[in-house]
């Protein structure tokens, strides 16, 4: 099958943000690559901003599928937490300008809906694995609290950005998810 125009410039757009961050992207720049006129971005996304968001989506869709692979090849729900975390830490670490563009002020999850579908299938993700750790009889509305406190801890000592951490920053990460794992089942 033939790939879009569309398809090509998302693409070329992810392979740009593996060494420069989206905020340095020039659209010029990826038309040129793709020797197409400086007004094919626009054509096909409109703005600039849409542009991003739809490249955040397909490099978060991406991130995505191999978080699912990853959950997928553990047995037990904390050992899928634990293979949650490590596939964003890896998107993070492989990734990064990709992952700054999905979570950053840049763009919203609004602004294509290749990002807003990439986003609600990433938090049902985190959705399916957290609630399989919880005990038996936690309802729902303490589900969504506990993803969000998950996710908040798992980002926020990931994106530490220049704080002095001790140890092993994703050692604390996967203690952090041992120790919201005792809290649960002790309640």
């Amino acid at each position: 099958m033939r790939e879009t125009l569309q398809e090509r410039l998302v693409r070329t757009g992810l392979e740009l943000l593996a060494d420069q961050p989206a905020e340095r992207l020039s659209l010029r720049q990826l038309a040129e690559k793709l020797d197409v006129s400086h007004q094919a971005p626009y054509v096909h996304f409109g703005s600039k901003r849409r542009f991003l968001a739809a490249v955040a989506g397909a490099g978060l869709r991406r991130a995505t599928a191999q978080a699912k692979a990853a959950v997928a090849s553990a047995a037990e729900p904390l050992a899928r937490l634990h293979a949650l975390v490590d596939a964003y830490l890896r998107f993070i670490r492989t990734q990064p300008h990709v992952h700054d563009l999905a979570y950053g002020p840049l763009v919203a999850k609004a602004d294509h809906p290749l990002l807003q579908q990439a986003a609600i299938e990433y938090w049902d993700l985190l959705h399916e694995t957290v609630a399989a750790c919880q005990p038996e009889g936690t309802g729902e509305e303490e589900i969504l609290r506990r993803c969000a406190v998950t996710w908040g801890t798992v980002y926020g000592l990931a994106t530490l950005d220049g704080a002095s951490v001790p140890g092993d920053r994703y050692a604390l990460i996967h203690e952090a998810v041992d120790t919201l794992n005792q809290v649960w089942h002790s309640q």
